[in-house]
């Protein structure tokens, strides 16, 4: 197993934030180890779900009388002292009118991973609506996880499992050559206990409605409108608008399960799993039944490793997308097919295409003749170098040294 630490650009803006902080997003994302790491505090409380509190500081190891926490919090900040309260949403209401009443005193650090962070602590009947500035921690950063990766297991090795790695709850099982199918293996359990968790803190389970949207988008579905025809069909939806669906799909991109990708040349959005490894899991739920019997590696392998193909697409978007400070879109119709293409103010900057296995000589120039039109820079990404003056060849050590300038 690897032992490794990537900072997170997250936690500079959260140290600069001079006032309260509400810190939320999905749970295995790394909000708690980054806080205890890298966010300066003076005590850190956890609220376990029967909401007791673990006390990790100078007061009590253990507190179960809420109105004494609540006292201590209060003393706390009015002493200027900076207090993390993480899984803050498992308190009752009442505790947080209470706590509110000490703003602006002190530095308040609260942190949550459950629907009701979004729904609740945000809305405008929250106690704490305009005390707290939010801040939405999700996967890591394509950059952060090369610059570190690289140098550690291999420039190939990292651009190949990034899309991996930046869900962190993966980076300590790896150990070489048994890391693919081990992760493979966990993500049933894993997907499966942290979508869970996001609706069991506001008592109610994950809902047929969402889980089906989750499994069609695992089998390719990301227009919104297919979606809600599917669900109207089956009766899960009393309409075939978009309308019928959009709400619980805006909630899953509010909590960091979902995100949106540009179509270019029209104002239409799809929306796509962020997580790969959770993506992978309803990919392998729709094909095979994943997640209901036994199966061995080498039966799902090569599907596994077409997935990994098509993370590096995603990966070199997002990192040019980062490095032009431009949007990544894509360009999918009956004629053509382009997953890398980065705009800046609407207008292409660059267009790429992903050669991961063994590249052909051929392949410049087919990509070249599909882009034509494209009046930007171009560049096809491979393992190893092809000899060409036609277009711009990235590798996998181009891509881990852009990504250590950007850290």
């Amino acid at each position: 197993m690897v032992h490794v630490i990537i900072p997170r650009k997250e936690a500079t803006a959260i140290n600069e934030n001079p006032g309260w902080s509400l810190v939320y997003g999905r749970r295995k994302v790394g909000k708690t180890f980054m806080i205890e790491h890298f966010i300066k505090h003076d005590i850190y409380f956890s609220v376990r779900l029967d909401r007791s509190i673990f006390c990790r500081g100078f007061i009590v190891n253990h507190m179960s009388d809420l109105e004494a926490f609540k006292d201590n919090v209060i003393g706390l900040l009015e002493n200027e002292k900076t207090v993390v309260i993480d899984e803050f949403q498992r308190l009752p209401t009442r505790f947080l009118e209470d706590i509110a009443k000490a703003h602006p005193r002190g530095r308040l650090i609260l942190t949550g991973s459950s629907m009701r962070v979004s729904l609740e602590i945000l809305g405008k009947n929250s106690p704490l609506l305009g005390l707290l500035r939010p801040f939405k921690i999700g996967l890591l950063s394509s950059s952060d996880v090369l610059a570190v990766m690289g140098p550690k297991i291999g420039d190939e090795e990292a651009v190949r499992l990034v899309s991996l790695f930046m869900d962190p709850w993966t980076i300590p099982f790896y150990d070489g050559s048994g890391f693919i199918e081990a992760v493979t293996k966990m993500i049933s359990f894993v997907v499966n206990g942290l979508i869970g968790e996001i609706f069991r803190e506001d008592q109610r389970e994950l809902s047929n409605t969402y889980s089906s949207i989750l499994s069609l988008m695992g089998q390719g579905y990301s227009d919104h409108r297919e979606i809600a025809n599917i669900l109207y069909s089956r009766g899960m939806v009393g309409s075939s608008a978009s309308s019928s669906v959009l709400p619980y799909m805006k909630n899953m991109q509010t909590m960091g399960l979902l995100e949106k990708v540009g179509v270019y040349g029209s104002k239409k959005e799809y929306y796509v799993i962020s997580s790969f490894p959770m993506r992978l899991y309803y990919y392998l739920q729709a094909k095979y039944g994943f997640a209901e019997r036994e199966f061995e590696y080498t039966e799902i392998k090569p599907t596994v490793e077409k997935q990994l193909n098509l993370g590096i697409e995603n990966t070199v978007a997002n990192l040019f997308a980062q490095s032009l400070k431009g949007r990544p879109e894509l360009l999918k119709n009956s004629e053509r097919e382009v997953y890398v293409l980065i705009t800046v103010r609407n207008k292409p900057k660059l267009v790429g295409e992903v050669k991961w296995g063994k590249p052909r000589s051929g392949d410049a120039d087919k990509f070249l003749k599909k882009v034509n039109d494209f009046s930007c820079r171009k560049i096809l990404v491979t393992k190893n170098m092809v000899n060409t003056d036609k277009i711009d060849v990235i590798t996998a050590n181009d891509l881990v040294e852009m990504a250590k300038k950007m850290v």
